[in-house]
């Protein structure tokens, strides 16, 4: 998009602002706003269709165009504090999140930046070895003159980062948080829906014609996947497809911690599982709760010969870096436009005053097609478990 084109998009939306429009009112007509703009309706429709992108507006065949959210102001000139773990912390599968937590602020710069907004980064990361880090990194926010403090993927107990957000509630500070966890009431959320992109990876794998699918994750694990693993069901549900949990759940090695990330070892382990199970119980496809148990699977089968998707199809969840590299089907999280949400969110919160309701905006993942899934093989779990030893 252009600086003209831009710019006019930001003269829209301060439009919108002032005329002081209610939730679901129509707006004027494109003439109308044409003329009030001082632009022709063709330059003008690139920017209703902008807002219609980002769920600002909506389109009604013969009724015209509606107000779902109000749009960010181009004049906040607000300052917003965002404290992540910028630099990855010493918590084995956390270090590639440092990639993925860069991305997000870029994609939040992009809606932050023209609204004259300032943004101070706070790294997490040299702290995270100390539980309390997050609530002090929010103070100083606080002291900085902060009017919104965005947590991206904190580290440290809920409890902790639940006392950090409640202090910058108190402190008229509105909070925003980027997290699996959940938080109610006590901050504005955006995340992706986690369940409805397990739901579209096991309706992938019933569409190729899988009926006994396992699912490779902890079902009284972290929050994130216990979302997974409703999904999962749902779609079996929705299927009319009877699971037999028992057998097709891989518990995880380490009961002691719900909020433990799944590495590629455990993929291993998971892998093994599956196969030690009787061949008519056996799974013809395997829905891994993140890339990281999908690629361990892919490995311990590649160093034992077993064929994948020839024994079973595979499907991952993330859409990590090694996903690619290994033709992993797999669910993507969407990455840039979870940045650009939570920017504009956090700007509609400023706008609204410290005084605002939280709320919370949930995005959809999306299906990667990769070369991990087939039908299944009349003779494709014959292979035995002791293959594995």
């Amino acid at each position: 998009m252009g600086r003209s084109t831009g710019d006019l998009c930001g003269r829209l939306r301060d439009y919108l602002r002032d005329r002081k429009l209610q939730i679901g009112e129509r707006i004027p007509g494109e003439r109308d706003m044409s003329a009030a703009l001082g632009v022709g309706r063709t330059a003008l429709r690139p920017c209703i269709e902008l807002l219609v992108s980002e769920g600002v507006l909506e389109r009604r065949p013969q009724s015209g165009t509606f107000l779902l959210s109000l749009p960010a102001s181009t004049r906040t000139r607000a300052t917003i504090a965002l404290i992540a773990p910028f630099q990855g912390t010493n918590e084995p599968g956390r270090e590639a999140d440092s990639g993925w937590l860069y991305r997000v602020v870029s994609a939040f710069e992009r809606v932050a930046l023209p609204a004259e907004a300032q943004l101070l980064l706070k790294d997490q990361s040299p702290f995270v070895d100390d539980p309390c880090s997050v609530k002090d990194l929010s103070v100083q926010a606080v002291a900085d003159g902060a009017q919104a403090v965005v947590l991206l993927h904190p580290t440290g107990p809920k409890e902790k980062i639940s006392c950090a957000l409640a202090l910058l509630h108190d402190a008229g500070v509105h909070p925003v948080i980027i997290s699996a966890r959940s938080y109610p009431g006590l901050a504005s959320r955006v995340y992706f829906d986690s369940g409805w992109g397990a739901y579209i990876a096991i309706r992938h794998l019933i569409q190729h014609g899988h009926r006994r699918i396992g699912f490779a994750g902890a079902p009284d694990g972290p929050e994130w996947m216990q979302e997974r693993c409703q999904g999962y069901c749902d779609a079996l549900e929705a299927a009319e497809i009877e699971s037999e949990a028992p057998l097709l759940y891989y518990p995880g090695r380490d009961e002691t911690s719900r909020e433990r990330l799944p590495l590629p070892e455990n993929g291993a382990d998971a892998l093994a599982y599956f196969l030690s199970l009787p061949e008519a119980m056996r799974p013809t496809a395997v829905f891994a709760a993140n890339d990281a148990l999908a690629l361990g699977m892919l490995q311990a089968a590649a160093t034992r010969n077993i064929p994948i998707p020839a024994l079973f199809s595979l499907v991952g969840f993330d859409n990590d870096p090694g996903a690619l590299l290994a033709g992993l089907t797999t669910v993507e999280r969407p990455t840039e436009a979870l940045g650009e949400a939570a920017a504009r969110l956090t700007l509609e919160r400023i706008a609204a005053g410290p005084k605002a309701a939280t709320v919370t905006e949930r995005l959809r993942p999306v299906l990667i097609e990769r070369a991990t899934v087939m039908t299944p093989q009349t003779c494709g779990n014959s292979v035995n478990a002791k293959e594995l030893s």
